[in-house]
């Protein structure tokens, strides 16, 4: 009975992460002969960009049943721009993910001044 309840868990597990899939957001590797990909990403036009920098993350999933594995490489792909607004100097941290299906920050951090007290040690 305990070795039946084993395989049906086990079963019950392969069959959980055969249906996840892992989300690239990369963009892909381009041949040498390919033309310079372009994106545009939606900044408010009262911005002042600081900073930007873009990140990308690799990982591999791996998966098994029965002593069978298989592995599959992903990525996830971050631009993070730092800006100002213009008008009141509040500051911004805007981030992207996924620039080639995406034009819209996914999301929008606003620093704002905190007394002292919520800080450690303050």
């Amino acid at each position: 009975m305990r070795r039946w309840s084993t395989l049906v868990l086990s079963s019950i597990a392969a069959a959980a992460s055969a249906c996840t899939t892992s989300v690239n957001t990369v963009p892909e590797p381009l041949s040498p002969t390919a033309s310079v990909q372009r994106y545009d990403l939606d900044i408010p036009s009262d911005f002042e960009i600081k900073a930007i920098d873009f990140t990308a993350t690799s990982f591999t999933d791996v998966t098994g049943f029965n002593g069978i594995t298989s592995s599959s490489t992903s990525g996830r792909g971050f631009v993070k721009v730092y800006a100002v607004q213009r008008g009141t100097g509040e500051q911004y941290l805007l981030l992207y993910e996924d620039i080639a299906r995406r034009r819209q920050p996914i999301q929008v951090i606003h620093f704002r001044s905190a007394p002292d007290a919520l800080l450690p040690g303050g």
